[in-house]
């Protein structure tokens, strides 16, 4: 713990995913930062599943990790099985996901954070926001030990996750609060920055979410059950990881079956179910339901995949994914003993759903920050999201330029055509949400060009310009670009005449003309190992740098067509609108686009032609506008 000052650029409130990647990105640049936090002892706390990355999520890890963040970093450290999703279909749609060492993964969390030079990190509860009219000017906080403390500061980061004004909710109980730790502990509500949002008007929307019971491995018949095992070679999330840290474990997979179900209809039917008895009124994530929507929205399923995940190395508590819920003790452990493996189980700590405040991200810009009060910024669960990734890439994004803006320097802004992290804030704070928004592949356009394996190419020459990347990650970065360099010369000076890959089993028909290794990869059924067989030289390459030469020979055609669509997509997103513009002062524009483009306050136009039910016709009306004025 280190002594706090009285005056600091930045100030991040919550120390979450979204907390711990704002304040390490404000302290990397060099700004004099603080984050405050209820218990250090519960910093980067893994609230629910005990794994980071998957479909769309694993995408975000690589552009955190490429913007000199931690997410990437940590997971490596704790990850006890590395697994590579949906490798029979293209790399733009694959998916890395590791499962953590939960105490690993906090412990790690609080090491890191202790590093930087210029982060303060203090233990307590935020009183109060203070602004000088429209502008952040610091916070009153209430120190562990009862202390109040006014803090000078010229911005603020709030990342306060599910504890804004929550409520946790287990059949009849409800109990005020963000979440239950690890140790089983209730963890208080953060009160205190629910009621400046309110004072302050912003548009507060209630959000649901839930996790599962957490259950007792030893109690558990794994020999009944299917194993699942990590990948035999692990790919990882950070770009500066070479090495496993930890030994691989296995999973498990059990299934729910008609027993289950009838419990839980039972249950519902009996008015037991706060989803369906109206004690829980706000929306969950659609695309993470508790079980007990499952089971009532698709009654065809008879069976539901269950996959149950150790908590750590050493941990005898397993995380059963797909098993969120808010139904009472005794039904859960009624529906649990009912599948396959689990007729003995005991359950540790049992689940719950929680209530939250949430601001509607549409009064945000680009870049997070409030576009009503000046210097103050979001990231993660409050502004609707849901998910570790979605929350880390916001935290990035708001501590940048929380740091800027301090120095009055400009924004640091992504857009859809850069990263998926552009993709989300965009889709956020253009459409705003009614329900947890979560990130996919689909919701991208360019995923082609945004795939994981080449985050740092896309985003880490914009790190290095903003310091955020420390001396050893510049230089990896560097290394890898001019090995690619070099190794892509290498493979477009390696020819063969068609007539003679016919010996490799290659049929091509492309006349005489010689192909070079990089051409080879145009053909379905070769891949890296095919063109090793052909031009031996090749083997010893290292297999990142192998992997992108191949991805990049695969698909060069679709690349060159995707990359005139960004081309495009830039043109208009680069036109900014005017945020002085008057909507009823531009003819042509009827009511309903005018209480459109005012309620969100688009920046530019490609924000603006995204906005739902803005039609073409006017957004020429306001490109024609902004030109003439």
């Amino acid at each position: 713990m280190k002594k706090y000052e009285n005056k600091y650029d930045v100030i991040v409130i919550g120390a979450g995913h979204a907390g711990v990647e704002a304040c390490s990105a404000s302290a990397r640049m060099g700004f004099k930062t603080a984050v405050v936090t209820f218990d250090v002892k519960n910093i980067g706390e893994l609230s629910c599943n005990p794994s980071v990355g998957g479909l769309g999520k694993g995408h975000l890890v690589r552009e955190i990790d490429a913007l000199g963040g931690l997410m990437g970093k940590l997971a490596d450290k704790a990850g006890i099985q590395h697994r590579v999703l949906n490798v029979s279909k293209g790399p733009a749609v694959q998916g890395l996901r590791t499962q953590l060492d939960r105490d690993i993964y906090r412990s790690a969390s609080l090491d890191m954070l202790s590093g930087f030079e210029h982060l303060d990190i203090i233990e307590g509860e935020v009183l109060d926001i203070v602004k000088n009219e429209n502008k952040i000017s610091g916070v009153e906080i209430c120190s562990k030990d009862g202390e109040k403390i006014n803090l000078d500061c010229s911005s603020v980061v709030i990342t306060t996750g599910t504890f804004g004004n929550g409520k946790m909710i287990m059949g009849e109980e409800i109990i005020p609060g963000g979440r239950v730790n690890m140790e089983g502990d209730d963890e208080p509500s953060a009160s205190g920055v629910s009621k400046f949002l309110k004072e302050s008007d912003f548009n507060l929307i209630r959000l649901k979410t839930g996790t599962p019971a957490r259950l007792k491995l030893s109690s558990i018949n794994t020999n009944k059950l299917e194993i699942q095992e990590a990948d035999e070679n692990p790919e990882f999330f950070s770009f500066q990881t070479k090495n496993l840290l930890n030994p691989q474990i296995s999973c498990f997979v059990t299934k729910t079956n008609i027993d289950t179900h009838d419990v839980i209809e039972k249950a519902v039917e009996s008015g037991l179910a706060p989803l369906f008895n109206g004690a829980i009124d706000s929306k969950g994530p659609r695309y993470c339901p508790s079980i007990e929507d499952k089971v009532i929205r698709f009654p065809h399923h008879k069976s539901h995949n269950i996959f149950l995940e150790p908590e750590g190395i050493d941990s005898d508590l397993v995380y059963p994914n797909g098993m969120s819920t808010s139904l009472p003790k005794d039904v859960q452990l009624k529906f649990f003993r009912s599948m396959e493996g689990l007729e003995n189980v005991e359950i540790v700590r049992y689940g719950y759903a929680i209530e939250y405040d949430a601001i509607d991200a549409r009064e945000l810009g680009a870049d997070l920050g409030s576009k009503r009060i000046k210097g103050l910024y979001f990231a993660g669960q409050i502004n609707g999201t849901s998910g570790y990734e979605e929350a880390a890439c916001q935290g990035v994004i708001a501590g940048i330029n929380a740091g800027l803006y301090s120095k009055d320097r400009d924004p640091f802004i992504l857009s859809r055509a850069d990263a998926f992290t552009g993709v989300l804030i965009d889709d956020i704070t253009t459409h705003g949400l009614d329900e947890p928004y979560r990130m996919f592949t689909s919701r991208s356009e360019y995923r082609l060009s945004l795939r994981a394996d080449n985050a740092d190419q896309r985003l880490s020459s914009r790190a290095i310009d903003l310091g955020l990347l420390s001396d050893f990650e510049k230089d990896n970065f560097k290394k890898k670009l001019d090995t690619l360099s070099s190794s892509r010369r290498v493979m477009n000076n390696l020819e063969i005449f068609p007539s003679e890959l016919k010996k490799y089993g290659i049929e091509v028909h492309s006349g005489g003309n010689r192909l070079t290794a990089m051409d080879l990869f145009k053909y379905h059924e070769v891949n890296f190992k095919k063109v090793e067989e052909i031009f031996p030289d090749l083997v010893g390459m290292d297999s990142v740098i192998k992997r992108q030469l191949e991805i990049e020979g695969k698909y060069q055609g679709y690349f060159a067509r995707q990359e005139r669509d960004i081309a495009r997509f830039k043109k208009d997103f680069d036109m900014k609108i005017p945020q002085v513009i008057d909507y009823d002062n531009i003819d042509g524009l009827s009511l309903e686009m005018r209480q459109k483009l005012k309620k969100v306050m688009p920046e530019t136009i490609a924000q603006a032609s995204r906005i739902s039910g803005v039609t073409p016709a006017a957004i020429t009306i306001l490109l024609r506008f902004i030109k003439s004025n």
